[in-house]
């Protein structure tokens, strides 16, 4: 309440004094347009009392939500520009409430309209549930034929709003101190916007156009780099055979009362499909810092994996276990071509006691060796204990349970593979192994 008495006082105040300067000593006249066109110079005189009562019943139609009553106070023009946002306005609303404060009607000089001004409050609740308050000032025109023409509209927003501040949130600062944030509206958007459409048809260079030359990357796994934005970008889709980076919001924003840098969160997916046949589907978010000659500085970069199912680690699992029982196929029947064919090209394996075997020739050369010297009637049989990871690389461990040709367990290894999905099937791409326990 006492917010509403310091309004109403306020605008009185101003009323009082507008009317008592202007025209006092039964001035006919006063005040001034210095605004460059037709009117400049011109001089203010007091309009009628009719086109501020026409605005106290527009705004009586106002309150009661009803988008029809409230046109028929405006001209064909006004309804054409505004007549679909004011429907769109109305139906959104559950309550309105607007209390002017003042009106003072005035016309300027060689005018038959009539320039309105309103001091007001207005309380609104929308069908959603939102509430907010608002201070108006409002300008309004009235045309000689009693409709009105023209409206302008300014407006204060209490601190105790739901929503709708030009600053809010807040950030501790290193000194101890705290501050508050607000949004930036230096070209952000449509930087972003550009660069997603360049990212999306693999132009890396228009990509890095976007970037200073050198940026600070921060992974989602927590490391930290410096990187060239030309480099990176280059790399990153030469290794690409599509990208789909769908944007769902952009929020440009800065500390208030700062320098102009800001900062720019932008929510979306990201499908990608790599040259050798790995598909990533990813939920993203990236904090970007938007430097003084609109640059991006340092990405942070947060990632989920949005595909993600807990029931597809099961399916995927089983995948690994068919993979094993081939790889015991081959391996049981000495077809080591169709062996190695399990195994990507630059494949490295960790055998024991052994050097690394690193590609897949490597790898088929080692294990023709060891087909040649296998004791007659010995297999292997895999078991798989775990596997995770997800739908495009996973980790398996397992044991590896040697038997004589009478089937009975003569060794047990363990072993570690790394599978990871190229051209849609997984092949083992690490691999280590050693021996457990020997039975005797």
């Amino acid at each position: 309440m006492k917010k509403n008495i310091y309004a109403l006082g306020l605008s009185l105040i101003m009323a009082g004094m507008f009317t008592q300067t202007a025209f006092s000593q039964n001035s006919k006249s006063a005040g001034k347009v210095f605004m460059e066109g037709a009117d400049k110079d011109k001089t203010y005189s007091l309009g009628s009392d009719k086109a501020m009562n026409l605005i106290l019943e527009s705004i009586k139609a106002y309150n009661t939500n009803d988008a029809e009553k409230e046109l028929s106070f405006y001209t064909d023009d006004m309804i054409k520009k505004n007549g679909e946002y004011i429907r769109e306005w109305h139906k959104s609303m559950k309550t309105l409430n607007q209390q002017p404060f003042g009106m003072v009607p005035l016309r300027l000089k060689g005018s038959e309209d009539d320039i309105v001004f309103s001091w007001s409050q207005e309380d609104r609740e929308w069908k959603d549930g939102s509430k907010q308050m608002e201070y108006l000032f409002e300008i309004y025109t009235v045309n000689k034929d009693g409709k009105i023409s023209r409206f302008n509209q300014f407006k204060n927003q209490p601190k105790t709003n739901e929503f709708g501040l030009a600053d809010g949130g807040k950030i501790y600062l290193k000194d101890g101190k705290t501050s508050t944030f607000t949004f930036s509206n230096r070209g952000e958007i449509e930087a972003i916007e550009k660069m997603n459409t360049a990212f999306n048809k693999m132009d890396a260079a228009a990509v890095a156009s976007f970037f200073a030359d050198s940026i600070t990357w921060k992974h989602s796994n927590g490391f930290v780099e410096k990187v060239s934005a030309k480099k990176l970008w280059a790399d990153h889709l030469n290794d690409q055979k599509s990208v789909n980076w769908k944007i769902e919001s952009i929020l440009p924003h800065k500390i208030t009362d700062t320098d102009p840098v800001s900062g720019i969160l932008v929510s979306g997916t990201h499908d990608q499909l790599t040259k050798n046949g790995t598909r990533l589907q990813k939920t993203q978010i990236l904090g970007l810092s938007y430097g003084l000659d609109g640059k991006i500085t340092s990405v942070d970069n947060f990632v989920k994996d949005s595909k993600y199912n807990p029931n597809k680690m099961a399916e995927i699992k089983a995948e690994i276990i068919a993979l094993e029982k081939k790889w015991d196929g081959f391996y049981n029947s000495g077809d080591i071509n169709s062996l190695v064919e399990l195994y990507a090209d630059d494949a490295v394996r960790y055998p024991s006691n052994q050097a690394s075997l690193i590609g897949k020739e490597a790898i088929k050369k080692d294990m023709l060796l060891e087909d040649a010297n296998k004791v007659k009637g010995e297999t292997v049989y895999s078991e798989t204990i775990d596997v995770f990871g997800n739908e495009n690389q996973v980790t398996e461990t397992g044991n590896t349970i040697h038997k004589n040709a009478a089937g009975k367990v003569i060794r047990i290894s363990k072993y570690m593979t790394v599978w990871q999905r190229v051209n849609g099937k997984f092949l083992a791409v690490r691999e280590m192994f050693n021996e457990n326990t020997k039975t005797k």
